[in-house]
Parts: structure tokens; sequence; C-alpha cells
């Protein structure tokens, strides 16, 4: 595989978008086309006029499918989403059974073929090549929070698909504690999520105005220099990023570096330049020193899924 025409796919929340890779043109995603979940009543509709589109509906295509959620089984639920995605029924419409990975492994995969001016560093040590015999940990802020790992095993690096981003939330400061009291009120399931995410942003407002709610979490990421509650709930959030970028570190072993990637993350760049993200991030008792010496990087693209899936049948 990873030399003849392929699919790739990343299918998120709200949209999708198509690309192809292999083949005389290389590995780089091209044909782009993005489809809002609005337009199609299901994924397929939306595959199918996809390849209408480029006159290849009779044409039979490997795909890799990067899917906002959990890649197990035949039929895959994508997280907050009405549609879902059916592997058998994909394989029908291209004729060649498809792989299916976590969006966020996707991400993970991506950077193993990304150019050093993809990568700023923040605060520590400078970041280090992603290659075979180190070990790594993306987190994508965005809609939701997308949790994954590259691992080095048998001498090449191997995604971890996971879903951390739904593990429990542990406040610390005074305002965490606010916000999850908001939260225990209203009936909110409290995990990481619930705060580091787009819609995080604003239901973190609402706790720490008193009730005031924001159209969108750009108001809050916009606000800070004229309002001291959007301040205080953007220091919250990175913070937060990095006692979680620190648990992570720990979990995976990924001594090697730490990447965040998502809109979210990339908005919030001046503010992960602040010391607080550094500082929680080695705050973990007999593991400050190790810490220390793990690269934080923030990746500036927004097209990681469709890149880490063209990488992934490169590499099938």
């Amino acid at each position: 595989m990873g030399e003849g025409l392929a699919l790739v796919a990343d299918i998120g929340r709200q949209s999708v978008r198509f690309g192809l890779t292999g083949g005389e043109a290389g590995a780089a995603p091209r044909d782009i086309r993005r489809f809002s979940t609005s337009e199609h009543p299901t994924f397929t509709s939306a595959l199918v006029s996809y390849l209408s589109g480029l006159g290849l509906q009779d044409a039979r295509l490997p795909s890799v499918l990067a899917v906002a959620g959990a890649a197990r089984g035949d039929l895959i639920n994508l997280t907050g989403s009405r549609w879902y995605i059916s592997l058998s029924g994909v394989e029908a419409v291209l004729r060649a059974p498809p792989r299916a990975l976590n969006e966020c492994a996707a991400n993970a995969l991506a950077l193993t073929t990304l150019p050093p001016s993809a990568f700023t560093p923040l605060h520590g040590p400078p970041p280090r090549p992603v290659e075979p015999g180190g070990n790594y940990v993306v987190i994508g802020t965005g809609t939701g929070l997308g949790v994954a790992a590259l691992i080095s095993a048998g001498g090449r690096l191997v995604p971890v698909q996971s879903e951390a981003g739904h593990i429990a939330f542990a406040p610390e400061t005074a305002d965490e504690r606010t916000f999850a009291e908001f939260c225990r009120k209203r009936g909110h399931a409290l995990d990481v999520e619930t705060l580091l995410s787009a819609p995080g942003l604003c239901l973190a407002y609402e706790a720490l105005s008193g009730g005031t709610r924001l159209a969108s979490p750009e108001d809050v990421t916009r606000g800070t220099a004229r309002d001291p509650v959007a301040a205080a709930v953007v220091r919250m959030f990175v913070e937060h990023l990095g006692a979680f970028a620190g648990d992570l570190a720990l979990a995976f072993g990924a001594w090697d570096g730490v990447y965040l990637t998502g809109a979210i993350s990339r908005a919030l760049h001046a503010h992960l330049m602040d010391r607080g993200f550094r500082r929680r991030m080695e705050g973990k008792a007999v593991f400050r020193r190790q810490l220390s010496e793990v690269p934080a990087v923030l990746v500036n693209r927004n097209d990681l899924e469709l890149i880490g899936a063209a990488a992934a049948y490169g590499s099938a």
C-alpha cells in the first residue's frame, strides 16, 4: 500500500473534508472539498457527492478516515454529531476496506511529516525531531478535546488512540473550584473537555461572571484586554491545559514533547507563552525536574487530520 491513489477524510462533528493522496502526484492531500453535516443526511451521501464531483464514483479506492470519536468496530459514532460511520457501508461505496483512526491519532502521525516551520516552541526546552526513539503526546483543542500519543516501538512511531479528554476534571485553584461547582449545580458532566474546548470557554465565562452568557468562544479569547472576566477565563483555561499536559506526559512517558493542536490553542498562542502554563505542567512533585525537560510546542497548522490520514496510508 501507499503507492496508488487513495481517499482521505477528516470527519468532524459539523463537517467532513475529503481529499486524495498517493499516485503520481505524491502523498500531500489534494482535491480537498468540505461538506457540512447540515447539507447531507448521512456521511455516505457526502462521500458519494465528493466522488461524483471528481468522476470517481466507479473507482476502487483504499481509504483512511480520521474520525471525531473512538474508532472501534464497524459502526463509529461521532462525538456530538448526528452522523455515524459504517465501515462496511464505506467499503461498499469505495470497493475497498477502509481504515479508521481517531482524528487526534491522525494529528499525531502528521507530526512526522511536517517541516520545522510548522512548530512554535513555548517556554522550556526547544522542540526535538519527531522520530523513532522518542515518545510524544498530542493535545487537540477545538469543539472537543482530543488526545493521542506517538510511542516508539519496533523501530517506528506507533499512534496510540485515546479518549483521555473525558477523564475527570480535578480543580486546584479558586476559579477552577468555582467552575466545578457551577457545573455540578447545573448537572453538567464534569470531565476535562468540559473546560478545555470551545464550548468550555463559554461555559467558564458564564461560571466566573455569575451567569453572563457570551455568543461564541471568540468573544472570550478576543476580549481579554478589556474584560477581566475573559482574562480570568483564559488564564484558567491555559493553566489547566498546562496541568493536563503534564499529566499526559507522565501517563504516556512522553518525555520528548507535548504538542498542542487545534483552533483554540492557536487562538491562545500569546497566552500559552505565559508562565502559568509551564508552571502547572511541571507541578508534579517528584517529577518536576523531568517535566522541566519536556518540550512544549504549538503546531500552527489547521490541516493535520488529512496530512495524518495520508501518512497512515503511506506507512501501511
